[in-house]
């Protein structure tokens, strides 16, 4: 099983604050340890080589055995010895090593060796040999014992600082991610409505200074292209609402009804294949006006109000069922204008004498139900995607529940459509969330 780093920031700070801190518990004692055994040993050899000295200097005027009682002993647990060539002690002092005389060299230059707890140099003089020992074990002999000793507290004193880093490390990380996250929330608060926002420069790193400065810059572009945008369907409305309303002028003054009739309807599903259209744009762009404290219920009964006749005169019933919702903050025109595209959809897809009831709440919800005919699920599932029509006829441009299911999500909430009651018609509901004042509703197809 392969093990992998954790995806975390602060596990990936801690892991490695922790593999560091358990190398140098690992790794300082033991140069530690080398470096003073190495700095005693050069203390010793050197203490060697001034008893040698001194004991060399007192040869040149006194034979082997007083110039080795009068030496003054340096430190503690030696033995001067001189011998000969084949090793035979000529003098001595001190406690007798002949297994170290064995195996110690004799050479035409001073030699230092070691053998087992004895440390000790030979230095040429003349035809004999100067041999200098001390045992570490005896206990005049305290280097080595300062060594042991500080190498105890040295690691009493290096075990909690390796258990403090990783810990100082840890929640300098934590900080260090707090602040990402706070940006991160920043960030996530950009949308459609909010484009005005920007990440801030002097809260981050240095290294992550650039993500954020061409974050900003991609949002300044976006910014210009939603105020681009904005601006042509304005303008594109402009330009054909003129004509329209020009043809609708020409098509009252014909005579003959049934062409009158016809051009006029054509007309004015010219008028509301445009009205659509802007009310879809405007959902895609920033709106910079303020919510206002929205009436469902005087909305519902406005718009039953207003459609009623068309429903009458398409051969529909229209009612309405007041369950007295709760005001909200929201886009009132917005909501007409999907309240407006369930009744026709409504109306459009059922035949005359089909019964549509409009129900206001309870909460902030808004229901058109129908009893019409049967629908296959996959159809409803199928109803909100822009441009689709049902079936190859009809005189819908296929825009309606598209900007009904926008508008459910610029305020927060969701367009849910099933079956009516029974099984028959469709019941499409407009849940509707007020946005707080910082809460951020992303427009979803």
């Amino acid at each position: 099983m392969r093990l992998r780093p954790p995806r975390s920031l602060i596990g990936q700070f801690a892991l490695l604050h922790i593999a560091t801190a358990l190398l140098a518990v690992a790794a300082l004692p033991v140069g530690v340890s080398v470096l003073l055994h190495r700095v005693a040993g050069h203390y010793q050899r050197e203490v060697l080589r001034q008893q040698a000295g001194q004991i060399e200097a007192l040869l040149k005027d006194r034979d082997p055995g007083i110039a080795i009682d009068t030496a003054d002993m340096l430190a503690g647990g030696l033995t001067l010895t001189i011998v000969d060539a084949a090793r035979h002690v000529v003098a001595e002092r001190g406690p007798p090593r002949p297994a170290l005389i064995a195996r110690v060299p004799l050479d035409t230059r001073p030699r230092a060796a070691r053998w087992h707890r004895f440390a000790a140099i030979s230095r040429p003089v003349g035809a004999q040999w100067i041999v200098v020992s001390q045992d570490d074990a005896a206990p005049e002999v305290v280097t080595d014992d300062i060594v042991r000793t500080f190498l105890r507290r040295f690691l009493l004193l290096v075990l909690p600082l390796m258990l403090v880093v990783p810990l100082v490390g840890i929640w300098l990380s934590r900080r260090l991610t707090l602040r990402m996250r706070a940006v991160s929330t920043i960030a996530a608060a950009i949308g459609p409505r909010t484009l005005d926002r920007r990440l801030p420069h002097r809260s981050l790193p240095l290294e992550i200074e650039p993500l954020a400065s061409a974050t900003n810059a991609a949002l300044d572009r976006l910014e210009q292209a939603f105020t681009a945008q904005a601006a042509f369907a304005a303008d594109i409305a402009h330009e054909l609402r003129t004509p329209l309303a020009v043809i609708r002028l020409r098509a009252d003054g014909i005579a003959e009804p049934v062409l009158r009739d016809t051009m006029l309807a054509a007309v004015d599903r010219a008028a509301r294949v445009i009205e659509q259209l802007m009310g879809l744009a405007d959902l895609e762009r920033p709106m910079e006006e303020s919510c206002a404290l929205v009436d469902l219920s005087a909305l519902a009964e406005q718009v039953v109000a207003d459609r009623a006749p068309m429903m009458l005169r398409g051969g529909h019933d229209i009612a309405l069922l007041d369950q007295r919702p709760a005001p909200l903050h929201g886009y009132a025109g917005a909501i007409a204008l999907a309240l407006e595209n369930l009744i026709d959809n409504a109306a459009r897809h059922t035949p005359a004498g089909t019964a549509i009831t409009v129900v206001a709440g309870p909460g902030p919800r808004l229901t058109v139900c129908d009893d019409g005919p049967p629908l296959d699920p996959a159809q409803i599932a199928r109803m909100t995607q822009r441009f689709w029509r049902a079936g190859t006829g009809g005189d819908g441009s296929g825009l309606g529940l598209s900007i009904v299911a926008r508008v459910a999500a610029a305020h927060g909430g969701t367009l849910r459509l099933a079956a009516g009651e029974g099984g028959r018609g469709l019941a499409a509901t407009l849940m509707l969330a007020p946005p707080g004042p910082d809460q951020n509703s992303s427009v979803v197809e």
